[in-house]
Formats: structure tokens, C-alpha cells, sequence
């Protein structure tokens, strides 16, 4: 194996002192096998460093690795580390940090130890004087009455190894009365060698919404109201705390407070009041711009933004605290009374009680040091993000379609405007103020202002990962190094594992776990926060539409698996996992009488009128369509997470089931731009999908089968596509976001030039034309900034450059496919028969009268 070239830069002009980091790291196919295999060197210094497999390729060989480590480095210079493989596998130690006594579970540390408290959702940190500092999370409900937390089992150690300890205890919290306000879930990751605590915690509403007609505003019966969540810690004895609010500002100010509150009210922006952070009423939730500082209600300090250390030196010790993304995720606050230091992550401050919709949840984090610890703040502010050469990607085929080091072209021009532009992505964050608990990680959708009057206020609209931003900017990381595009992806991951995907198993199972769609188009969002459908809203972008949920046509998996991949997040790969299960179940139903026998209603008898009529249907099941593109491309994502299910058999089953080699094209309609366009989504899906299989050596007959049906149509594109603008007369809105949406044919062309080697030249010359139109037309136009057009290129980029060289004419081998090219897929009586009789056989088998009276209960009861 090549070495793996790591570089780590400081650049914010601090000592980094045993810093965490961690990274996801490819590894070529067949070549590391065990990760005891594996060192990390710091020139010829082997650092501590603990490894999890998180992916394998098909042969058993690790795939992706994540690497964690503490590093120490000074300020603005930076360090090169390597990933080694060892020939003969390091000796396996024993890790004796973790151990079980009465008072609970023990991890020591080199400064002392952390006790988990059984079934309580608290800990205390002992120095090696036994002297203890205990913290516990508190909650509240909206009255203010304390809850309590009922945890379901004991504290499960889910990480152990030289570098840090994690535990989990998950449960809920229990109003006054014993009934259920909303779940748990807190992470404490203990790093062994300084004694940090990096606390997180998940506070999750698993109810459903009520959504009464399709409508998902603020207010909803489902919802849940708290009026504090915090982290509260007991300091032995009395004690001033050292309070610095803006810890990267250019000359921190240091206040000496024996009590305190500093408070973060609002993101501190030009646009603070923004109509964005309203409540159910349509009032407006913050009170003042920035945060506040007092000490025995006095004003001590004002500002903008906090990024706040509280240091508080004490009889048994040291207690340094910060807390990540602090005025980003606001309300937030850190405050001292007495000897009780309390972290609030959901503070008492706010205007208003906190409304956690149904299915909706909130990650929060906090670290906490307990010696002092120079560089806390940059570890909480300014994170160092670890850059792995884009040669390193390329070589383990982490990403398809990667080139590395690669001279900018127009293409990359274009998508730069996303970091450098006037209106990049972070800028586009201060239009509406996209900040807060809520928001705070979400793309704002400008290009929904696009028929606004000049002087009219943007719309309050919400991207919600359409066409998977994720992706986009992790690929853009990867080739570029820049860690700006590493934080927008980890900022959108974070919003969207947590906001944009309904977390509930109560409501209908097409809509249990999946993912809301963006706000609608050229509307505002009103109260209906991040779920697409408002009451405020007499109309919608889809005529006849005022309503609906989580659809397959809004799904997007391979930005949250690559997040995955490249920072080891456990919540990036149960996204993954949940929209694919999701997504299925929209297809394919979940069981039962009832629900088949809709779905026979829905699609078989439809089929049976026509066939009776002496009509011949075609006999595809799945439409041609995004939706169909969407569910293949989260199977294939799933299967790779788990390659021994059948994920991707049911992706073989639906391409089989959706496009045959023989199909008469024509009559797929798909030149009729409005309803037909996201076949090419589809289509991307495909290609996909024969990379994979390419890249596993699996060309086998249903490899062939795919490969034969998405060359006809590749044929047919090259034959009769043409731009969408070219007749816009037949666009509801002839706008930029077409240009940018034919670079998916371009992209086609390319994949089909791999695919096709005798007519390579003919596809490669034509994908090479539309791309050179695509960016000449968006370079002269004025929407190129808009987060959309930015996103659906990113999306597709890579397969221009895919390598092809004339001459070269080497034809893919393999088993035939079992497809017979002069038989038309048209549905006879007995096909549609067996349909029947399946259909009928499922709901039989998974009838169940609980489960019938549920199905119901779930379409009927939005009271």
C-alpha cells in the first residue's frame, strides 16, 4: 500500500495542545485487511491513534478507516502526517481504562477518572485525590417544573481504545405527572490521555405530526414545549470563573465574575429579526442582537457573536468549558450561581418555550475540560480539519469519476462562486439570517427570490439537501482541500440528520423516516419552518397541491454516506439506513390486507381496464422518473453500509422492473420537458450503479442487462436530446436552473463513452459540446450564484473527467444478459394475474388486525 499523505494546518494563530482529531481515511481494494495493519506517523514517530474499519470492499479488505488522534501544533504551521501500512500487524494492547465498580462505570484517565452513575443521566470527573465534580442534564417542561430522566438500561460503552472512551445512555424524559415529554440520547467521548469530556446530547420528539390536511406549521398538536435544557455541574466550594466571550476575536476580553449569565439571544447579524425565527403565532422570537454579559443582573459586556471560555479554578481543581457552534445554534448560554455552573444548551432566556415538532430532534454539544487547557476555545471554534491528498481518493476509487490535481476548468469556475463569490454559501446564510436551533446548517434557497420584486424582502425559504448538497461539497473537499466546503458539509449533515428527517414511527409508514422536501418553490415558508407545506400558503408551486409529506421524489442518501465515510458520524450512517428503509416501504408498502388491496385499487386495476380495453401497457412497474432514480440510488448507498442484506438485489430487481433494452422510447414521453425531464436522474442512477458493479468485478448478467438498456437510451439521447432551453415556450418558469439541469446529459454522455468504447468518440464529443454550452451560458447569465444551479453542478461533476482515450476500443466482458432485445416489455393478462395473486399472498401473510387497525388509525386521525 502507498502511503497516505495527511496534512493538518493551524491557521488561527493558536497553540494546539493535544488536539482531537479524526478523519476518514479510503484505502485501495486489497489492501489492508486487519487495521492493526495500520500506523500513523508523524515523520518517524508513531502517534496514538485508534482506528474503526467503517466500510470493505467485496474481497474483506478495509475500504474506508477512520483515524483518531491527538496532535500538537503551533501556531499558523502545520503538520504532515502519514497513514503507514506495517508489514508484520502491531501487537494488540489491552485497554484497562474502562472498569466496573459499585458506584458505576469507571474510565480513568491521566488526570484522574470518570464515573457514568448507573441508570442516571449524569457523571462525575474525580481528580487522583478522589475529590469529585458531578454534572447531571436537567430538563424542564414548559411551565418550568423540572423532568426527570428514566434512562431505558445502564450506560453502553460503544468505543473503547487508546485515544477515547464513549458511553451512551439513551431514555426519556418524564413530566411531573409520569407522562412522556420527549427522548434522550447522550454521547460522553472521554479522551484518556488529557481527561477531556466531550458531552452530546439528543433531544428527540418521537410523536408524530398531526399535519392536518397535508400542513406542517408551528403549533401542531404533536409537537412538544420545554423551557430548558442544560448541563449542570457542582463546583466544590467557592470560586471566580474567568469568563472570555469572544474567544477568537483579535483582543479577547477577560471578565473575573464569581457569578454570571451570558446569554446568546440572537445570531448577532445584520438580518437578527428576521421573519425566519418566528414561533407558532408568527411572532417573532428574538429579543435583542447578539449576546448579552451580566453578573447579579449588571451589564457586564455586550457583543455580536460569542464563541465564550469559562475557566473556574476551584478547590479540587480546574473546570474550563466551551461550547461548539454557540451563537450559531442560539439560544444558548453559560452561567454561574454559587457553586452551580449550568451550560444551557436550550437556555430559560428565551422569549418563548421551545417547541420541538413531532419527529423532529436537536444535537447538541458542550466540552468540558477539567485541567486547564490553553486550547479549548480553538478546539471548540476554529477545529482543525484534517486534509488527505486528493492522489490519495483517486487511488483508493473513493469517489467515482475522481481525478485528482486536475487544472481548473470552466465547470470548477462555476461551482467556485460557492466559497468565493459575492453570494457565496456563507454569505447566502446572512440574507435570512439561517441561523439558530433550527435552522442553523440549511442552505438558504435564493433561488426562489428569482421573480421577486427588487425591493420585495426574500422569501423565507429553505433548501433542505435537494439534489444532495452533502455530496457536492464533500467531493469538492476531497478535490480541493479547502475545509470550507469540509464545514458546510458537516453543518448541512448535522441539519439535516436531525430536521429534515422525520423521526417518528407513528404516522404513515410512506412517510415514518423520511425526508421533508424543501420549502416550496417561490413561496414563503411561514411556519411551516423546514416542512414544505404552510396554512399561511393558498396556493403552491405544483397546481392543485396545498399539501402532502416525505415523497421519494425528495431523496437524497450518498452526501450523508460520504459524511460517513469521511468523519465516522454513527448519526450520518442511521440517516442512511432510515431513508433507505423509508424509501422502500414508499414503494414497496409494508404489508398488510388493507394496504394491498390499495394498491391494487391504485395500480393493478388500472392495468386490467386497459388490457380489457385491448390496450397493451407496458410491464414496468416503477415510472420513469427521479423518484425511481432516488430509490435505486439510496439502495446502492444501503448496500454499501451493508453489503450482506439485499440491498442490492432489490436495486437489480427495481432497474428490471423500470427499463428494458428494447423499449420503445418514444413513448416514454420524455422530450415533454415539464413532466418528463428527471429521467435523467434516473438514468445518473443507472450509471451508478454499473460503476459499482465495475468497480466490484461483477459484470454479470444483471450488470449486462442494465448496461444493454441504459445504452439504448444513451442512443436515443444522443440522437434527440437537445437543450432544455432550446423551446422554452413549454417551461412553466424558462429560467438558469435549466441550463445547470443539462449537465446531467452531458455527464450521460461521458458515462456512456466508458460504456460503449466503438462509439466513445461520438458520445465523448457531444457530452463535451452540451458541457462547453452549459458553462459558457451560465458564466454570461446572472443566476450562476444561486444555491440550486451551484448544487445540481456539483452534483454531477466528475464523469468529464473520466479518462477516455480515442483508440482505445477494449469491450466490457461478462455473462449475457438475460434480457431478450425483440420481445417488448408489454404486461399480458397472466403477468398481471401473478401480480394479483402476490399482492393478495403478502397481505394475507402479513395480516395482522393490530397492524390493520394502526394503517387506519394513521390515515384517518389528524385531530
Amino acid at each position: 500500500m502507498e502511503k497516505v499523505a495527511i496534512q493538518i494546518r493551524e491557521q488561527n494563530g493558536t497553540a494546539r495542545i493535544k488536539e482531537p482529531v479524526g478523519l476518514g481515511i479510503p484505502l485501495p481494494k486489497g489492501t489492508v485487511r486487519s487495521a492493526q495493519q495500520l500506523a500513523l506517523m508523524d515523520g518517524d514517530k508513531p502517534l496514538t491513534v485508534q482506528l474503526q474499519p467503517l466500510a470493505h470492499w467485496p474481497d474483506g479488505s478495509i475500504r474506508w478507516v477512520h483515524a483518531s488522534t491527538l496532535v500538537d501544533l503551533t501556531p499558523n504551521n502545520q503538520k504532515d502526517l502519514v497513514l503507514a501500512y506495517l508489514k508484520a500487524p502491531s501487537p494488540s494492547t489491552t485497554n484497562e481504562a474502562v472498569s466496573q465498580t459499585v458506584g458505576g462505570i469507571q474510565i480513568a484517565t491521566a488526570t484522574g477518572s470518570v464515573i457514568l452513575q448507573p441508570d442516571r443521566l449524569a457523571w462525575q470527573v474525580r481528580n487522583p485525590n478522589d475529590e469529585a465534580v458531578p454534572s447531571a442534564v436537567t430538563l424542564s417542561d414548559d411551565a418550568g417544573t423540572p423532568c426527570t430522566a428514566k434512562a431505558e438500561s445502564n450506560w453502553e460503552v460503544t468505543h473503547k481504545g487508546p485515544v477515547f472512551v464513549a458511553a451512551t445512555l439513551k431514555g426519556q424524559w418524564l413530566k411531573k405527572t409520569s407522562e412522556p415529554l420527549a427522548r434522550f440520547e447522550c454521547e460522553l467521548r472521554i479522551f484518556l490521555e488529557t481527561g477531556l469530556v466531550q458531552v452530546e446530547l439528543v433531544t428527540h420528539n418521537p410523536k408524530r405530526a398531526r399535519h392536518p390536511s397535508g400542513l406542517w406549521d408551528l403549533g401542531d398538536p404533536g409537537s412538544v414545549h420545554f423551557r430548558e435544557l442544560a448541563i449542570e455541574t457542582t463546583i466544590p466550594g467557592s470560586s471566580i470563573a474567568k469568563v472570555t466571550p469572544q474567544t477568537t476575536g483579535a483582543s479577547p476580553c477577560v471578565f473575573n465574575l464569581a457569578d454570571f449569565n451570558l446569554y446568546q439571544d440572537s445570531s448577532g447579524g445584520e438580518n437578527w429579526q428576521s421573519r425566519n425565527h418566528v414561533n407558532a403565532n408568527g411572532e417573532i422570537n428574538t429579543q435583542f442582537r447578539g449576546y448579552r454579559l451580566t453578573s447579579t443582573g449588571k451589564p457586564e459586556d455586550e457583543g455580536k457573536r460569542a464563541n465564550p471560555l469559562v475557566s473556574i479554578e476551584h478547590d479540587s481543581g480546574q473546570l474550563e468549558i466551551a461550547v461548539p457552534h454557540f451563537w450559531q445554534n442560539f439560544p444558548t448560554s453559560v452561567r454561574k450561581e454559587g457553586n452551580i455552573v449550568t451550560v444551557g444548551l436550550f437556555p430559560k432566556d428565551a422569549k418563548n418555550a421551545y417547541e420541538l415538532q413531532g419527529g423532529e430532534r436537536k444535537t447538541l454539544r458542550c466540552l468540558m475540560s477539567y485541567q486547564a487547557n490553553t486550547s479549548l476555545s480553538a478546539m471548540a471554534y476554529t477545529p482543525l480539519a484534517p486534509i488527505i491528498a486528493p492522489e490519495c481518493y483517486e487511488r483508493a476509487e473513493a469517489f467515482p469519476w475522481f481525478k485528482a490535481n486536475t487544472e481548473p476548468g470552466p465547470l470548477d469556475l462555476l461551482i467556485a462562486e460557492g466559497l468565493e463569490g459575492e453570494s457565496n454559501f456563507f454569505a447566502k446564510r446572512e440574507v435570512i439570517d439561517e441561523f439558530g436551533w433550527r435552522n442553523f446548517g440549511d442552505i438558504f434557497a435564493d433561488h426562489e427570490t428569482l421573480y421577486q420584486a427588487v425591493d420585495e424582502e426574500p422569501f423565507i425559504s429553505h433548501y433542505n439537501n435537494q439534489y444532495d448538497a452533502i455530496y457536492g461539497f464533500a467531493r469538492q473537499f476531497a478535490l480541493t482541500g479547502d475545509s470550507r466546503w469540509f464545514e458546510l458539509m458537516d453543518d448541512l449533515t448535522s441539519h439535516v440528520a436531525d430536521i429534515d428527517i422525520y423521526h417518528t414511527e407513528e404516522d404513515r409508514a410512506e412517510y415514518n423516516n423520511g425526508l421533508f422536501w424543501h420549502t416550496d418553490h417561490y413561496l414563503e415558508a411561514y411556519t411551516a419552518t423546514h416542512r414544505t407545506f404552510s396554512k399561511d400558503n393558498d396556493t403552491s408551486s405544483t397546481p392543485g397541491q396545498t399539501g402532502g409529506g416525505p415523497a421519494a421524489e425528495h431523496c437524497y442518501t450518498t452526501g450523508l454516506l460520504y459524511h460517513h465515510y469521511m468523519t465516522g458520524s454513527q448519526a450520518s450512517r442511521d440517516a442512511v439506513l432510515q431513508l433507505a428503509n423509508w424509501i422502500q416501504t414508499s414503494h414497496e408498502g409494508q404489508g398488510g390486507l388493507l394496504e394491498q388491496m390499495l394498491a391494487l385499487k391504485k395500480h393493478e386495476l388500472p392495468m386490467l381496464k386497459a388490457l380489457l380495453k385491448g390496450q397493451r401497457p407496458s410491464a414496468h412497474q416503477y415510472p420513469f422518473t427521479r423518484g425511481t432514480g432516488n430509490y435505486l440510488n439510496a439502495l446502492l448507498d444501503a448496500s454499501l453500509l451493508e453489503p450482506g442484506e439485499n440491498w442490492l438485489k432489490q436495486a437489480e430487481v427495481v432497474i428490471s422492473k423500470t427499463i428494458h433494452p428494447a423499449d420503445n422510447i418514444e413513448k416514454r414521453n420524455l422530450l415533454d420537458v415539464e413532466t418528463g425531464w428527471s429521467y435523467l436522474i434516473l438514468m445518473t442512477s443507472i450509471a451508478r450503479y454499473l460503476h459499482i458493479k465495475r468497480e466490484f468485478g461483477k459484470t454479470d448478467a444483471h450488470f449486462n442487462y442494465a448496461r444493454d438498456a441504459f445504452m439504448h437510451y444513451a442512443h436515443w439521447m444522443l440522437e434527440n436530446e437537445r437543450p432544455f432551453l432550446s423551446d422554452p415556450e413549454q417551461l412553466e418558469f424558462p429560467n438558469d436552473t435549466w441550463v445547470a439541469q443539462d449537465i446531467r446529459k452531458a455527464m450521460l454522455m461521458f458515462q456512456a463513452a466508458e460504456l460503449n468504447r466503438p462509439n466513445a468518440k461520438a458520445f465523448q464529443d457531444r457530452g463535451s459540446r452540451w458541457l462547453t454550452e452549459i458553462c459558457e451560458t451560465l458564466a454570461k447569465g446572472e443566476q450562476k450564484h444561486y444555491s440550486r444551479i451551484l448544487i445540481i453542478l456539483m452534483q454531477n461533476y466528475g464523469p468529464h473527467q473520466s479518462g477516455y482515450r480515442e483508440g482505445v476500443t477494449e469491450e466490457l466482458t461478462g455473462e449475457p444478459s438475460k434480457a431478450t432485445p425483440s420481445k417488448l416489455p408489454i404486461l399480458t393478462l397472466w403477468e398481471l394475474l401473478a401480480r394479483v395473486v402476490t399482492r393478495l399472498v403478502r397481505g394475507a401473510l402479513t395480516f395482522r388486525p393490530s397492524k390493520e387497525r394502526a394503517w387506519i388509525q394513521a390515515r384517518l386521525d389528524r385531530t
